[in-house]
């Protein structure tokens, strides 16, 4: 018999051939797949920048309006006054000047116990002229001069050693330099009488030079309708006043106390008056019961009545 040929040689080579093309077919997998998975980590998104302005340029500083013009014109629509704020009007003021003082000391103690700012006008050159004046200073009350000039009648009113329309500038100088030393506390004059002296420009001009060199004030007791004298103390530029009331011509006391309430009637509607009177009884003693219950207006020193 001859020899049996193997079987089975290229079978057993194709198994290995395929089996060895499974397991290359295996790895190429897993190479592919990988062993782990890796987690893709994307990039956390950056917090945007923030955003910055860009610098504007600088705006030239404004230019002020111009101030406009002084005018004297008034405005049309002017200020008010804000809603709840009121404003005070100021109170009329009453000057009351008492007149011929100096001969009785006395009475200037009674009008100082009123207690009310009343002017002390001091005859110069009589027996307390000095003493009355310096009292009444130092309690706190103006004083002026109440100098004598002439009156038209002079035998009806007797003004004693008064100025004269006669004298001369340096004759009316010296009488006033020598009843000024007799009231050295005096801020201002007035006149006593002067119904004809008042009316002379040129003798109210001497007067009220000398008045402005030491720099007092003049009341003008208007004894006569047609004085100059406030006249020419504006044109002089000295402070003045005139009167306005005479509390006393008659000596009764419910007269003066009339007299009073129209004072307080013209300051009201004035802003301001002067009343005159003299150191009578009946006149101290309306002053004293009068000038308390005086409604509506503020007494003040003449001081505060002159401009």
């Amino acid at each position: 018999m001859g020899k049996r040929r193997k079987r089975g040689g290229p079978a057993w080579a194709l198994v290995a051939a395929g089996f060895a093309a499974g397991v290359l077919l295996v790895i190429a997998l897993i190479s592919y797949m990988g062993f782990e998975r890796k987690e893709t980590v994307r990039p956390s998104p950056k917090a945007p920048a923030p955003q910055v302005a860009a610098p504007q340029p600088l705006s030239p500083a404004p230019t002020p309006a111009p101030s406009p013009a002084p005018t004297d014109e008034k405005p049309l629509f002017p200020e008010r006054t804000p809603p709840g704020k009121r404003i005070t009007p100021p109170k009329p003021r009453l000057a009351i000047v008492i007149d011929d003082m100096g001969p009785d000391i006395r009475k200037l103690r009674e009008i100082i116990s009123i207690g009310e700012p009343v002017t002390i006008a001091v005859m110069p050159n009589m027996r307390y002229s000095k003493e009355v004046s310096k009292e009444a200073s130092k309690s706190g009350f103006d004083v002026i001069v109440h100098m004598p000039m002439e009156p038209k009648d002079p035998e009806g009113h007797n003004p004693g050693d008064a100025l004269l329309v006669a004298m001369t500038p340096e004759e009316i100088s010296a009488k006033m330099e020598e009843g000024l030393k007799t009231v050295p506390d005096a801020i201002g004059l007035n006149n006593h009488m002067g119904s004809k002296f008042t009316e002379s420009i040129e003798a109210m001009r001497t007067v009220l030079k000398l008045v402005k060199k030491k720099e007092m004030l003049f009341l003008d007791s208007r004894t006569s309708s047609d004085t100059v004298g406030r006249k020419v103390a504006r044109e002089l530029k000295v402070r003045n006043a005139e009167r306005n009331v005479f509390l006393d011509n008659t000596r009764d006391v419910q007269y003066i106390k009339n007299q009073l309430v129209k004072a307080a009637r013209i300051a009201k509607k004035r802003g301001k008056a002067v009343a005159i009177g003299h150191p009578y009884p009946e006149t101290i003693k309306a002053l004293a019961e009068a000038l308390p219950e005086l409604d509506g207006v503020e007494l003040v020193p003449i001081s505060e009545i002159a401009e």
